[in-house]
């Protein structure tokens, strides 16, 4: 098969890197004198591409506006778009190989495995064995698929809820030892149920959550050999974690606990053995889970994997994804989180972890190249670098003329403060770039004329403090706000 691939100027070096994996297909690529693949229309390349022969099929770039076939009609070659993505390209001559039947109207993603996984996550859902339903909850006996439970702090804002809420299946109030306070329990339980989602109940009182279920929760965390019976009297009434308080044998004993639950009519229950943090216990708690996935084999398992996530200083992203895979081996389907200070956002990360483990593990493949993935400060591949030329520029300070700008992020978007010649100016917004606009039209109302070397340092730290917004980042005007990998200057540190 002969192939020719259509690029714009910046994706050809992507993909004379992505075309060295791939075996079997004869490729030439025509570099169109445009910088990328949204600026090209379909008219604009079949002009370019007049008079070609000799190839069995073009590709097109899959964000390429207008329909192929107008193309194929001026060139008499079958035309068809590729993926958005050109480091995919592999999977779009793969597909060809195989005969896959791609468009020239839509691109590639929507025939190939990334356009596949949204309608594996739906046939999952469908088709799995659930164990029971809890409100318009169905918890899976085993994953595929995963149900995410996200503990909220007694410290935790009704903003914070809204934040997260879209990425979890239910939401469930804690309160700290020794809490004793129904009024409270009674209020935030039903400041909860505002949001729309299933309300769990984490406290060591059973009072407490006695009347959390009767204020409206339906989890319990956590049913356990202290309180069993005591709970007894509410065990139609929700579904309930069972969670032992001893800290040996924690298997054996989640089991016995469940038994003793079931002869007292308990029926709704998740078994939890209880993950230990890294370096206190991890590797036995991940057997005792073994242990009871073997032995209750018709009760789902949760495991509570912020034990894990906000007990070791490294950052959520790869943590979460890893503790899901654990969990997928294991067989535990409701997963547990934590979505504060350092594990904000972990909400999220284990709903995009669980997607990809889901379809992983349903195709009975690696979690790699699924349609799914995490990587957020990290890309999976390296673009080729330009060997250095010119002379090498040492720190220089910058000029200020007309006044300083302050930079600095509010909870939801970036400020900019000016103070000089013209007065004060304060804006805020999401772009860096707008904003660096705007100061620089307002500036210019006033008459006040800044210096390129001093638009340059605004616009670099706009830039910084968009970047940080974007990830979640701490910014400081004038600090860098990334960890750099470690170099000669840096190694040490």
């Amino acid at each position: 098969m002969k192939v020719l691939l259509v690029t714009g100027k910046l994706a050809y070096p992507i993909l004379v890197e992505a075309l060295k994996d791939v075996k079997g297909v004869d490729v030439d690529i025509s570099v169109m004198d445009v910088p990328v693949a949204a600026l090209m229309d379909v008219h604009y390349i079949a002009e370019r591409l007049k008079g070609v022969r000799g190839y069995d099929v073009i590709v097109l770039p899959g964000l390429v506006f207008g329909d192929g076939g107008i193309i194929e009609k001026r060139t008499g070659i079958p035309t068809v778009k590729g993926t958005e993505e050109a480091w995919d390209i592999g999977l779009v001559l793969d597909a060809l190989k195989h005969g896959v039947r791609l468009s020239p109207r839509e691109p590639a993603d929507k025939f190939l495995d990334k356009g596949e996984s949204k309608a594996i996550l739906s046939e999952i859902e469908e088709k799995s064995v659930y164990a029971f339903k809890e409100q318009n909850v169905k918890i899976p006996l085993r994953p595929p698929p995963f149900k995410i439970f996200l503990e909220m702090g007694d410290k935790q804002s009704q903003e914070d809820l809204l934040r997260v809420k879209e990425f979890v299946d239910v939401i469930v109030i804690g309160f700290p030892v020794g809490h004793d306070d129904k009024d409270e329990v009674r209020r935030k339980i039903r400041e909860a149920l505002e949001l729309g989602k299933p309300i769990g109940i984490d406290s060591d009182s059973p009072s407490e959550l006695i009347e959390g279920v009767r204020s409206g929760a339906s989890f319990v965390f956590n049913l356990n050999e202290m309180n069993l019976e005591k709970l007894a009297n509410i065990k139609n009434n929700a579904t309930f974690v069972v969670a032992p308080f001893e800290v040996e044998n924690r298997g054996e004993v989640t089991i016995s606990i469940v038994n003793k639950a079931r002869e007292l009519g308990f029926s709704k229950l998740i078994a939890d053995p209880v993950l230990s943090p890294p370096l206190k216990g991890f590797v036995d708690s991940l057997s005792q889970y073994t242990k009871v996935t073997s032995q209750l084999k018709d009760v789902p398992i949760m495991m509570g994997i912020l034990n894990f996530t906000e007990l070791i200083d490294a950052d959520s992203v790869g943590v979460n994804a890893s503790m899901v895979a654990i969990a997928g081996e294991i067989g535990a389907s409701c997963l547990l989180t934590m979505d504060k200070g350092k594990t904000r956002w972990s909400s999220w990360e284990t709903r995009e972890a669980s997607r990809m483990i889901s379809v992983a593990m349903r195709r009975s493949k690696l979690p790699k190249d699924v349609g799914f993935d995490l990587f957020v400060l990290k890309d999976k591949r390296r673009l080729p670098r330009e060997p250095k030329r010119g002379y090498e520029v040492s720190r220089n300070e910058p000029i200020m003329d007309s006044g300083f700008a302050r930079i600095y992020l509010t909870n939801d978007d970036i400020a900019i403060e000016w103070r000089g010649k013209g007065g004060e100016i304060i804006l805020h917004g999401k772009e860096a770039l707008s904003l660096g606009r705007q100061l620089l039209r307002e500036l210019e109302k006033r008459n006040v004329k800044v210096s390129q070397e001093h638009a340059l340092y605004i616009g670099y730290e706009l830039a910084k403090a968009e970047v940080a917004l974007s990830i979640d980042k701490n910014y400081i005007q004038d600090k860098p706000i990334l960890r750099r990998i470690p170099s000669e200057e840096n190694r040490d540190t």
